[in-house]
């Protein structure tokens, strides 16, 4: 449901009442001109067959004139499909003398009369008594035809049958071409008086032709006015309002008509693109709301210059935009087309003055007649983009169904992190870093473990879905709170360790996260050079010249920080000769590499050297031989970690003065 509160099937439902409605609508007014210009009756009901036959649901129509002194037949006139010519009287005398007493529009059904009162009030009641011998037909829609206010006939649609099960339509509809016959008739009758008195008769006729036209304005006015708020009521139903594109609900019910048409011929095939703008978040919480909108509807003229005309691209809401290619030939088709919008979109955007660079990850469900909905469709596709993006930006990624049992299984582990959260389900075990060279202990590195009594899960897995469900921060939160308490009682007991914990580079993204962090490490840490944060490349792959600002303000803080995992990607020198790292942790992949790669080795060197003259040390992580531990020296590493040295675990509040610790548990 959109945020207007309309599904597909009410909207379906407003779309067919719609046109129903314009269609009659259209038939009034041809009714109202044909009423303007009637000279001859004959002519006139010739002309009334058909727009009858068009437009309105009255294939039987009988029109019945009084003489001026009873209510005896005198004109009668049968208009359906085929004819429209004189017959005998239709209505029996019952049938008229009740229309006649009540002189109000009304449904006979055998013996159940719907009389219309007014807009607000219908009258149900049974059919008086009849005449002797008298009978009557299954059912008729009839109205008195009045010449100001005298009853000059009945017209009526014989055999009516309610289609839309709404009597208050049917008797305003034949309300209204009762007003428009004895309007006709009135007009005829006005021209044949102007033919037989004076030029004062001529005068009131032109007075009464004047007010009618008049009238005859109004009512087109009216409907011109009511078929413009409907179309731009049914415009906004279907149309996002900031780029103008087909919205949720247009596009559900398209992406509906297209599965049912698979249906009918299996060999059919088409596919959705869900695409997710990456970095648009950072562009619009860092610039405002005003240049994301501006930005999505440059983004939205970009994707539609990547589709083919009968293709549809629809924007879901906030960053997020599908298109369905329809008929599709190949797969290859949908990743052609795929990689057009990728590409279109790594061109900068200018906006007021602002160069914006972005990107797009796109997840491609290919759909056959397997599909049972619009809703599984989509939900493939958005599986697809998750996959694609979780494997860094400006990617695709076709569905398959393993992605959904991987989204199923991280939705399990979010609820179970949650909970976890609330009840403080995790603990901390320590790993030892030493000086390479004496194998001094001289700290720790603090890592997060969840006690999971449903399933096995490692750290890096519950981390990695922490940080895509967001509940990294208040995680690491507690982890730093547990950790200050640690250090306060070692720093109590003149101990000199420090403690490291790796932190997620959300900390760094946003200003408030990190000014929330600070706040943190003031009400508890004591000593904060006791401390160290690392945080690893990825931190800063993105706006880095912001998370430098926000690091630099962590380090005031003064508490040591590091880089980690460094080597494990394209490592860049700039980290370490602009950013304020004490420590450099080097990969464990890239450590282990110096045995057999002695250019690596040969790198680590220069590393070390150069971190002699920028004031930064190696740190070697996950040395497990004793050769990896000779290797690391060999490359100039001052301290180290791993298997090798010891396991991490869970110690308690004492460690003695060479770092070992005692009164240990596991």
């Amino acid at each position: 449901m959109n945020d207007k509160g309309f599904t597909p099937s009410n909207l379906q439902q407003l779309l067919g009442q719609y046109k129903r409605t314009k269609k009659t609508q259209t038939g009034l007014l041809k009714l109202a001109q044909l009423c303007s210009t009637v000279t001859d009756m004959s002519a006139f009901y010739q002309r009334l067959q058909a727009i009858i036959k068009r437009y309105f649901p009255a294939k039987n129509l009988y029109i019945q004139q009084f003489s001026a002194d009873s209510n005896i037949s005198r004109d009668n006139y049968y208009i359906d499909e085929l004819r429209c010519s004189p017959i005998e009287q239709q209505l029996t005398p019952d049938v008229v003398d009740f229309i006649s007493s009540i002189a109000k529009p009304v449904l006979i059904q055998l013996d159940k009369v719907c009389i219309y009162q007014s807009d607000s009030q219908l009258i149900e009641r049974p059919f008086p008594n009849r005449h002797q011998h008298s009978h009557c037909v299954d059912a008729w829609l009839a109205a008195p035809l009045t010449i100001d206010g005298e009853l000059i006939g009945i017209v009526g649609i014989k055999g009516f049958i309610n289609e839309n099960q709404n009597p208050r339509v049917n008797l305003q509809l034949i309300s209204f071409i009762s007003d428009i016959i004895s309007a006709a008739i009135e007009r005829n009758k006005n021209r044949q008086l102007i033919s037989l008195y004076s030029k004062d008769v001529s005068d009131i006729v032109d007075a009464k032709t004047a007010q009618l036209q008049q009238t005859n304005r109004r009512l087109r006015q009216q409907i011109e006015q009511k078929s413009k708020s409907e179309l731009k009521l049914h415009y906004d139903a279907h149309h996002d309002a900031l780029t103008q594109l087909p919205n949720r609900a247009m596009f559900t019910e398209r992406l509906e008509q297209t599965i049912k048409h698979i249906k009918r011929h299996r060999t059919d095939r088409f596919a959705v693109l869900f695409i997710d703008i990456d970095r648009f978040k950072v562009i619009n919480d860092t610039l405002g709301h005003h240049v994301g909108d501006l930005l999505l509807i440059e983004i939205a003229k970009r994707i539609l210059h990547c589709i083919r005309g009968n293709d549809i691209l629809s924007r879901l809401g906030g960053d997020e935009f599908v298109i369905l290619l329809d008929s599709l030939g190949h797969s290859d088709d949908a990743e052609d087309i795929a990689n057009r919008v990728i590409e279109a979109l790594k061109t900068p955007f200018s906006i007021e003055g602002h160069h914006l660079y972005t990107s797009a990850s796109i997840g491609i469900a290919i759909c056959d007649h397997q599909y049972q909905s619009a809703t599984d469709v989509l939900r493939d596709a958005d599986a697809a983009m998750y996959q694609a993006k979780s494997m860094g930006r400006s990617r695709l990624m076709f569905y398959d169904a393993s992605m959904r049992e991987e989204l199923l299984k991280d939705l399990n582990i979010e609820q179970q992190l949650q909970q976890a959260l609330a009840h403080q389900h995790f603990r901390i075990v320590y790993q030892p870093i030493l000086e390479l060279k004496t194998k001094q202990v001289i700290g720790y590195e603090a890592l997060l473990r969840w006690q999971n009594q449903q399933q096995a899960v490692t750290a890096k897995d519950f981390i990695n879905i922490a940080e895509k469900c967001g509940l990294i921060i208040d995680i690491e939160h507690w982890t730093i709170v547990e950790v200050a308490k640690k250090l306060k009682h070692w720093q109590q007991q003149q101990q000199s360790l420090f403690i490291s914990i790796n932190l997620s580079g959300k900390h760094l993204s946003h200003n408030k996260q990190t000014s929330d962090l600070i706040a943190l490490l003031k009400a508890n840490v004591n000593e904060p050079q006791g401390l160290i944060i690392e945080f690893n490349e990825q931190a800063f792959n993105q706006t880095s010249r912001h998370t430098l600002q926000n690091l630099k303000r962590i380090e005031k803080t003064g508490v040591r920080l590091a880089l980690d995992d460094y080597g494990s990607g394209l490592s860049s020198l700039h980290y370490l000769n602009n950013y304020p790292f004490e420590l450099i942790k080097l990969d464990q992949k890239f450590v282990r590499s110096f045995e057999t790669n002695e250019r690596n080795l040969q790198l680590a060197k220069s590393l070390a050297s150069l971190g002699q003259s920028l004031g930064f040390n190696l740190v070697a992580e996950g040395i497990e031989t004793e050769n990896q531990w000779q290797k690391a020296v060999d490359a100039g590493c001052q301290f180290g970690q791993g298997f090798y040295f010891g396991q991490p675990r869970a110690i308690d509040d004492r460690v003695d003065n060479q770092g070992d610790d005692v009164n240990n548990c596991a």
